[in-house]
C-alpha cells in the first residue's frame, strides 16, 4: 500500500512539475517541430494515465489550419478582362425628333418629296471607328475661288479660279481635313485638280479618283466634295452668304444632295438624304446661321458611291477666303460633334 502510495504522489509531482514547465515555455513549444511537440504530448498522457501512444501514429487532437503554400492560390474564376476599348466605347447621345423636321429647310429642284421626318429620324448605318480611312475630301472644282481682299490676293486662272493651292477649294479641304483627323477621324484629302486644264468633264474625272481610293481603302464610309457657290445678279455682280455665326464673321454652309431623277443610277440616295439632314439640323442647333436651305437635286454628283457622301458649298464666289475658312472649320466641328453624339466612332 505504502509503495503504491508513493509511486502515485511520485507521479502527481512530475505531473505538475511538467505541467508549469509547459505553461512557462508554451512560446517555445509552441516553435518547437512538430515530431518534439507529439514526443512531449504522448509522454503526458502516459504520466496521466498509463496508455502507451507511439508519436508515429494518430493523436486525438485539433489538427492546425491548413494553410496556403505559394501553389495552392485561390480556385481561378471564370470572369475574364474585358476587352480593351469596350468599356469605352462611345454611347449614342444624340437624338433627332420628327418635330425638329418641321424646322428644317429644304429646296427641291425635281419632283421627288421624300419623307423629311421619317428620314431625319432614321439610324444611320456608317461606321467611323478604327485607324484606317473613313473620310474621302475631294474637290471636282479645285480651281474655285473667292473674292480677293487685302492681304489674301492671288493671281487668277479665270473667273474667280485661280491654280494657287492657298487660295482656291484646296486650301479649304486641307482645313477640313486637318481637323477630321485631329480628331481622330481617318481622312484622306485628295488635292487632283479634276477641273484643269478642262472645266468639261469633272465629274468624270473626280468619279475615277473616288473609285480609286475606294477600291484601296474599302473602309471609307464618307465621300465629301467640296466646292463653292456662285449667286450672281442680273448685271453679273457676285453676291457673299457673308453671316455672323457664333459671333464670328463667317460664309454659309450649303448641302446638296443628288438623286437619281436624272437618269444615273442612285438607289441608295435616301441615305444620303438622311444624312445630310441630320448634318443640317445639327448646324441649325450648334451654329444658328450657318446652313442655307439643304438642296436635293436631280443630278447624281457622284454621291452613290457611299451612303455617307455629300457636296458641300462652302460660301459664294462673293464670300472672302477668310469668312469661307470660318464657315468649314465650323461645319467640320459639327460633322465631329454628330459622329461622336450618334456613336459612330
Amino acid at each position: 500500500m505504502d509503495k503504491w502510495y508513493r509511486r502515485v504522489k511520485s507521479t502527481c509531482i512530475i505531473v505538475l512539475v511538467l505541467s508549469l514547465v509547459l505553461r512557462l515555455t508554451g512560446s517555445t513549444h509552441a516553435e518547437a517541430p512538430e515530431e518534439s511537440r507529439m514526443e512531449l504530448t504522448a509522454f503526458l498522457l502516459y504520466l496521466q494515465t498509463g496508455a502507451v501512444v507511439h508519436p508515429d501514429r494518430e493523436i486525438s487532437t485539433v489538427p492546425p489550419a491548413p494553410q496556403q503554400s505559394d501553389r495552392e492560390t485561390a480556385p481561378a474564376t471564370t470572369e475574364t478582362a474585358p476587352t480593351a476599348g469596350v468599356a469605352d466605347a462611345p454611347k449614342a447621345t444624340l437624338t433627332f425628333t420628327r418635330e425638329q423636321a418641321e424646322n428644317l429647310q429644304v429646296k427641291y429642284a425635281g419632283t421627288y418629296r421624300p419623307d423629311i421626318a421619317g428620314l431625319l429620324t432614321a439610324p444611320v448605318e456608317l461606321d467611323f471607328s478604327g485607324s484606317d480611312p473613313r473620310i474621302l475630301i475631294v474637290h471636282t472644282h479645285a480651281t474655285e475661288s473667292y473674292t480677293p481682299e487685302p492681304g489674301w490676293e492671288y493671281q487668277s486662272s479665270g473667273n474667280y479660279r485661280t491654280l494657287d493651292e492657298n487660295h482656291n477649294m484646296l486650301r479649304v479641304g486641307k482645313l477640313m481635313a486637318d481637323l477630321l483627323n485631329q480628331s481622330g477621324i481617318p481622312t484622306i484629302h485628295d488635292t487632283t485638280l479634276h477641273d484643269y486644264p478642262s472645266y468639261n468633264g469633272s465629274y468624270s474625272n473626280a468619279l475615277s479618283t473616288i473609285e480609286g481610293y475606294l477600291e484601296q481603302y474599302p473602309t471609307i464610309e464618307m465621300v465629301i466634295d467640296v466646292h463653292r457657290d456662285a449667286l450672281e445678279t442680273e448685271e453679273g455682280k457676285q453676291l457673299s452668304t457673308r453671316t455672323t455665326v457664333n459671333g464670328k464673321s463667317s460664309a454659309q454652309i450649303m448641302l446638296v444632295v443628288g438623286t437619281d431623277e436624272g437618269g444615273l443610277s442612285h438607289p441608295d440616295w435616301a441615305k444620303n438624304l438622311s444624312w445630310c439632314l441630320k448634318l443640317q439640323a445639327q448646324m441649325d442647333s450648334l451654329c444658328p446661321g450657318l446652313a442655307r436651305r439643304l438642296s436635293v437635286r436631280e443630278e447624281r454628283f457622284n454621291a452613290h458611291l457611299t451612303a455617307g457622301s455629300i457636296l458641300v458649298e462652302v460660301g459664294t464666289a462673293g464670300d472672302t477666303l477668310s469668312d469661307a475658312l470660318t464657315a468649314a472649320e465650323s461645319f467640320t466641328r459639327v460633322l465631329v460633334e454628330t459622329i461622336s453624339g450618334l456613336g459612330l466612332r
